[in-house]
């Protein structure tokens, strides 16, 4: 029992450290999670979930940090926690859409510096305006209310 109150307690905390961006993502996806079927009203079509993922991924290779990406209409929120800080993306590939109804899911393809790396990951990108673009597994934290475990 111990555990899993020590659990609450961090995924709480964690909450409260992040509570802007924590409650506005969370009002994007509960307005989505309110209807039984999707009717596409907070899925942003495809040409301009693609140029938001583009500049979000442009800002990053650019050294921006995560998080509002300046000078876009309407505003796109970048978020991707799961590089290290100092790691720069030297390039970037959007190679797929995945099909479907729900949020535009793209796999894209990352070469990373400082260390190098090579990576294929998917981002979520959901909203109108403003519009979300969020590494899958930030997405899958964010609607599962989890915070990721510290290491050993």
């Amino acid at each position: 029992m111990g555990l899993q109150r020590e659990r609450v307690q961090k995924g709480i905390g964690y909450i409260m450290r992040h509570w802007r961006k924590t409650c506005a993502l969370l009002l994007v996806l509960l307005a989505g999670c309110s209807r039984t079927k999707h009717d596409g009203r907070f899925v942003p079509p495809e040409d301009r979930a693609r140029q938001a993922l583009e500049a979000g991924l442009a800002a990053w290779r650019r050294g921006e940090p995560h998080g509002v990406v300046a000078g876009t209409t309407p505003g796109v929120h970048f978020i991707d926690s799961h590089h290290k800080p100092e790691q720069r993306l030297d390039e970037f590939s959007i190679l797929s859409l995945a099909p479907g109804d729900g949020p535009r899911e793209f796999t894209v393809k990352l070469t990373l510096t400082s260390p190098p790396q090579e990576l294929k990951v998917r981002y979520i990108v959901v909203g109108i305006d403003p519009i979300w673009v969020v590494r899958n597994e930030d997405y899958e934290m964010i609607t599962h209310w989890c915070e990721p475990m510290a290491k050993p």
